[in-house]
């Protein structure tokens, strides 16, 4: 991520803890919405490709450790691809693994990128 685009996730990320949409009420509304739009064909793989970016963006940037960071990206990153809808399949809801295995994958000497 460049400079820029990190000060724009960092701004965003801030604003939206300001005013309280870091709920995972709001993250399930925006999966659902997204596998709608996906099944009926306004949103590409491209597009869900930028909203997982952006995520990403903004997890990383709100991570306080550096410690792993390419690790926790990865992961992140899997994560994100396992939960939102693509064109050949627009269901959501697929399985991440525990949040235990994503520690573990991040503490010094853990675990592969385990939970998948």
């Amino acid at each position: 991520m460049d400079r820029n685009q990190k000060e724009q996730a960092i701004k965003l990320h801030d604003c939206l803890d300001y005013i309280g949409l870091r709920a995972q009420a709001t993250s399930v509304g925006l999966l659902q919405l997204c596998a709608e739009l996906v099944a009926v064909g306004i949103l590409d793989d491209a597009a869900v490709e930028r909203i997982k970016n952006a995520i990403q963006h903004d997890i990383t940037v709100s991570r306080p450790r550096k410690h792993g960071q390419a690790d926790f990206e990865t992961l992140l990153r899997k994560r994100l691809d396992a939960v939102f809808p693509s064109a050949c399949d627009p269901r959501i809801g697929m399985r991440v693994g525990t949040a235990q295995a994503m520690q573990d994958a991040l503490t010094p000497g853990g675990s592969e990128l385990a939970g998948g």
